[in-house]
């Protein structure tokens, strides 16, 4: 089991869905990001061992952040930081019986 410092969770990410919503002006359909909740995370590096084994698969230019256990990001398919918006291509919930538990969740940049 990863340990983390309270410290360590130090950047914030906005968690919610993608809206496609029309401009009143011109009436271009753009899709914005509509924020559920909000969560403190620690950004996490990959080895290089790890950048090489994921390279040319789906899981390749992908960030990867630690959040506290949260069963509310089971159904969320999107992320904001810092105002760019990433897909969740993988969320990996701790499900063991520890007080304290995090949840690994994969981000890839939308396009």
């Amino acid at each position: 089991m990863a340990t983390f410092k309270p410290s360590d969770f130090n950047r914030k990410a906005d968690f919610g869905t993608v809206e496609s919503k029309q401009n009143p002006n011109n009436g271009s359909i753009k899709k914005t990001f509509v924020k559920a909740f909000g969560l403190w995370y620690a950004p996490r590096t990959r080895t290089l061992n790890q950048q090489y084994q994921v390279q040319g698969t789906s899981l390749d230019n992908t960030k990867l952040i630690v959040v506290r256990h949260n069963a509310a990001l089971e159904n969320i398919k999107t992320a904001q930081i810092d105002g760019v918006m990433y897909d969740i291509v993988q969320y990996s919930p701790d499900e063991s019986n520890a007080i304290i538990s995090y949840d690994f969740v994969t981000l890839k940049r939308r396009a």
